[in-house]
């Protein structure tokens, strides 16, 4: 898997070539909208962890939220598997020679749920009202980007930059920055809370807090994007996503018929599943890397050759087996092989499994090995406590962590707390440790989680590096692509020498899906591609 998403790669090349001035690209064809011939119209249920706070694409990250946006509303474009980017409300785009403007044509006769139309001015509303209100979003320095939104005309929108933005096809493609109606931002803004309307195959049909989200099928949708066969309206009459916290309780759910698909982060529920003959497994490979980081600014983790020492004390070939079951692949740079900027020649930059060199470093830094083989200096102990969310596998690799750091004489005890809470406590610097993992479709990642501006908030090692900053600054604003690329070498062989993280592995993620459901399949980022879906009686 890991190899066939380095060939991806390739197809990311593309990309920033289009920031350099590209022709107009022509949008798909839309098939009829109804349900295609042979097709059985349905209800599918998928398990959601947990529910979002409400539909606003431009609020606070959550997994519920992310999980229901595409379904819900459509973005100017969007990423294929292979990271290209294909027209979705964009019908085409235009990039001005000295990279400051990008204008994107509309496509004709979108409306919004609320049956207004899309046009220009919506598409100015919601980046507008990103700018002034969206900065508890992750994409929200990328939008920031953007000096300027210029409705050109009803159908044109152009976007005016101070500098060239390398990162905006990422910006724009991610699911957060979905064009919103404008009639939704107002009745919203008026009454001070409520959900927002977007363009999507599905429309907000019912919600019972904690239970269920239901969604109904759009009759009206004929704009879908090439990543489906079917570019008008879904087959399914209606997706529910039932609220299931407990992983195991959505393995049961699964497996009796009560939901038709889930998530898997666990080994033995793949190995379960994968001699169930009424389940197909897909698996994933995605732009992730899950990372142990240290509180760069707490003693004494603040020291290098301290990060580096318990660095070198993480056996990951281990945890890929012992704690993962092969689901993933050990990772040695900060970005995975999926994103641009990641380069195989940062591996001679890697602080491999050498507990030998981390006793060493431990006694460079002046720690003295007591008699029960724990390390001490000026009479206080090295121990730390290592802080992790409730997401499975997180336990199970964490205490793979405590013991091979024990190993070395250091004691970790270990804290879990659901997510919003480790975000929380990162923030606030509340951990010497920190389990954590991260999802992004650019190498911009590394400027979001790690440079100085985002201390605080994203950066939750606290890690600071002027030459690093200055390299991530640079990346953000070259649109030639071999440039901008080595640029982030340069900036991961700094971060590999600083060790604010031990990168530890590249997750392979899996859907498991009920047979019954055909045409379903993984898109980009892992997201489940629905248009195509249809239910089908079994016998």
């Amino acid at each position: 898997m890991i190899a066939k998403s380095l060939r991806l790669l390739l197809g990311s090349l593309l990309i920033l070539g289009l920031l350099a001035g590209c022709a107009p690209v022509a949008a798909p064809a839309a098939t009829d909208a109804g349900t295609a011939a042979g097709a059985t119209p349905g209800v599918l249920v998928r398990a959601m962890t947990s529910e979002p706070a409400v539909i606003d694409p431009q609020g606070a990250p959550s997994s519920g939220l992310s999980l229901v946006l595409p379904y819900l509303f459509d973005t100017l474009v969007v990423r294929d598997v292979d990271n290209t980017i294909l027209p979705s409300l964009a019908e085409s785009w235009e990039t001005s020679d000295d990279g400051l403007t990008v204008t994107m044509r509309l496509k004709p006769g979108v409306t919004f749920h609320d049956g207004t139309s899309l046009n220009a001015a919506a598409v100015q509303a919601t980046f507008e009202r990103f700018k002034e209100t969206g900065m508890a979003s992750p994409i929200y320095e990328g939008v920031t980007q953007i000096a300027s939104i210029e409705a050109v005309d009803d159908t044109a929108v152009a976007f005016h930059f101070d500098q060239p933005a390398a990162n905006f096809w990422s910006t724009v493609s991610m699911p957060y920055a979905a064009i919103i109606s404008p009639a939704s931002i107002e009745a919203a803004a008026a009454a001070g809370t409520g959900h927002l309307i977007g363009t999507g195959p599905f429309k907000l049909a019912d919600w019972s807090a904690g239970q269920s989200l239901t969604l109904e099928r759009n009759p009206d949708y004929a704009w879908g994007p090439a990543t489906s066969e079917n570019q008008g309206a879904p087959y399914l009459d209606q997706v529910v996503f039932k609220v299931i916290p407990d992983a195991s309780t959505q393995l049961a759910a699964l497996e009796a018929g009560e939901v038709d698909v889930i998530f898997i982060n666990q080994p033995s529920h793949k190995q379960k599943l994968e001699s169930d003959p009424n389940v197909t497994l897909h698996e994933t490979v995605l732009n992730s890397l899950i990372y142990l980081g240290f509180n760069t600014q707490r003693s004494p983790f603040d020291e290098v050759a301290v990060r580096q020492a318990i660095a070198h004390a993480i056996n990951k070939d281990e945890i890929v087996s012992l704690a993962l079951g092969g689901l993933g692949q050990a990772a040695f740079a900060p970005l995975p092989p999926t994103l641009p900027g990641y380069d195989p020649s940062l591996k001679e930059y890697e602080l491999g499994f050498d507990p030998e060199r981390s006793r060493a470093l431990l006694s460079e830094a002046g720690f003295e090995a007591a008699a029960d083989g724990a390390w001490v200096r000026d009479g206080q102990p090295l121990q730390a406590r290592l802080l992790t969310s409730t997401r499975p596998p997180n336990e199970a690799i964490a205490t793979l962590i405590q013991s091979q750091l024990a190993a070395i004489g250091v004691q970790v005890e270990i804290q879990q707390l659901d997510g919003k809470a480790v975000m929380e406590a990162t923030g606030k610097g509340e951990f010497d440790l920190l389990l954590w993992r991260y999802d992004w479709n650019d190498p911009d990642a590394l400027n979001i989680f790690l440079s100085s501006a985002r201390i605080g908030s994203t950066n939750r090692v606290g890690y600071s590096n002027p030459e690093v900053d200055a390299l991530l600054d640079a990346g953000a604003h070259e649109l030639d692509e071999a440039a901008r690329n080595a640029l982030y070498v340069q900036a991961q062989q700094l971060i590999l020498q600083d060790a604010p993280w031990q990168p530890l592995y590249v997750p392979i993620d899996v859907l498991a899906i009920r047979n019954h459901v055909e045409g379903a399949k993984p898109g980009y980022m892992g997201r489940l591609l629905l248009n195509d879906a249809t239910i089908v009686p079994q016998p």
